[in-house]
């Protein structure tokens, strides 16, 4: 019977290949198959093995390299081949990074599977530029949300104007809407941004 194989989802963190986690890296270093996002620090492919095989499963805006479901199937069927894969993904898995979905496809098919948590841009590009997503007396609060169309979702834009800080991860497309939304909400326009 052929040996069953393993994956780890990975959060690579917010760019930096300095922020990727000690059990990030030594999953990296142990994998036979890497299956790796286009958000992430290249550098970050130089921790796996010589052999391991580096594929690329990278999205971005309109250009997706696999579908969703095409790399749900990869990860199967490389775990099945008895490989140790690491999904080595931007920011952290569960943080709009689809890890869920990808977790919930692997427990489906009995793949066994590990998370190792990655730094989030959420909060650690507002820490880079000396911004505080929370603060005593300041801010109580934070939200993240995504500024990407899901499919016509919308948010609660009253709620979301009540919140301290407000992080928008992939909203660079949607600023002004995101922005107009709010401020129709009730968000004063003066709002530091």
């Amino acid at each position: 019977m052929p040996r069953t194989g393993f994956v780890t989802l990975v959060g690579a963190g917010p760019g930096d290949p300095d922020l990727l986690t000690v059990g990030g890296l030594r999953a990296l270093q142990a994998a036979d198959v890497v299956v790796h996002d286009a958000l992430l620090s290249p550098a970050l492919l130089n921790h796996c093995p010589p052999g391991a095989e580096r594929i690329d499963a990278g999205k971005r805006a309109g250009s997706h390299t696999l579908s969703q479901d095409e790399i749900n199937a990869l990860l199967i069927a490389k775990a099945r081949d008895g490989h140790r894969v690491v999904r080595l993904k931007g920011g952290d898995p569960f943080v709009f990074g689809r890890g869920g979905e990808e977790a919930l496809a692997l427990r489906a098919a009995g793949v066994p599977f590990a998370v190792i948590p990655g730094v989030t841009a959420a909060v650690a590009v507002p820490a880079s530029a000396g911004i505080p997503v929370t603060h005593r007396g300041l801010a109580r609060s934070f939200a993240v949300i995504t500024g990407a169309d899901s499919g016509g979702e919308s948010h609660d834009w009253d709620a979301l104007s009540r919140v301290d800080t407000l992080v928008v991860l992939m909203g660079a497309a949607s600023l002004a809407d995101t922005a107009a939304r709010l401020i129709a909400a009730g968000r004063n326009p003066r709002t530091p941004a």
